[in-house]
């Protein structure tokens, strides 16, 4: 199994990096909370401690083998701990893993399942599934800078905002981060219509 992989940085895609290892060219899967880091590294040097695993439907006998990587072995025992929860796929966890592992973390321990069901790809009951089956091997990934997740009290003209991208087809939890961003980065908005605009152009920046 390849445990890690050193390379320069060639390009970085929405959820992935292409990794040059001398004449070869990998292309490895990253969690959400990287993919900014890496971007800002593109053309240097970097090491990925890996995963490999393989896409596809058992009945189908179709599997596309796939690498997936992270900048520290601690997130990669944290990912493999929470792909064992039933209900979260390999893409669904790199997704949800949107913000630094201790701090998910520390919403496991907290039993802030408010928090959890705000991240990408996790609703209230993957969010009660979590705290369920993790609550009990949660400590080690435990840090002393894991404060709890702050939960954002959304306006009602940002919960209508967030109402409309559902309508148009976005997840749930996806556009209430979006929004979130949104005024965060321009507190000024202040009409629905204005913050989807600005909840996309963070769509498309993130």
């Amino acid at each position: 199994m390849i445990c890690r992989l050193t390379g320069r940085i060639e390009d970085v895609t929405e959820n992935a990096v292409r990794l040059e290892v001398g004449a070869v060219c990998y292309e490895v899967w990253v969690p959400l909370s990287t993919i900014e880091t890496l971007r800002g590294l593109r053309g240097q040097e970097v090491s990925l401690h890996t995963l490999q695993y393989l896409e596809g439907n058992p009945t189908g006998g179709n599997f596309v083998p796939r690498l997936i990587g992270f900048l520290t072995d601690a997130d990669r025992e944290f990912f493999s701990a929470l792909v064992k929860v039933r209900g979260i796929s390999a893409r669904k966890a790199l997704r949800a893993m949107s913000i630094p592992a201790h701090q998910i973390a520390r919403a496991v321990a907290d039993e802030n399942a408010a928090a959890l069901a705000a991240l990408p790809e996790i609703g209230k009951r993957t969010a009660a599934q979590l705290i369920a089956e993790l609550g009990a091997k949660i400590d080690r990934f435990l840090t002393a800078e894991s404060p709890a997740i702050p939960v954002r009290e959304l306006s009602s003209a940002q919960r209508v905002a967030v109402d409309i991208l559902v309508q148009w087809g976005d997840r749930r939890a996806d556009a209430s981060r979006w929004v979130a961003a949104a005024v965060e980065t321009n507190p000024s908005l202040s009409r629905p219509e204005d913050i989807v605009r600005a909840a996309y152009r963070e769509k498309t920046r993130l």
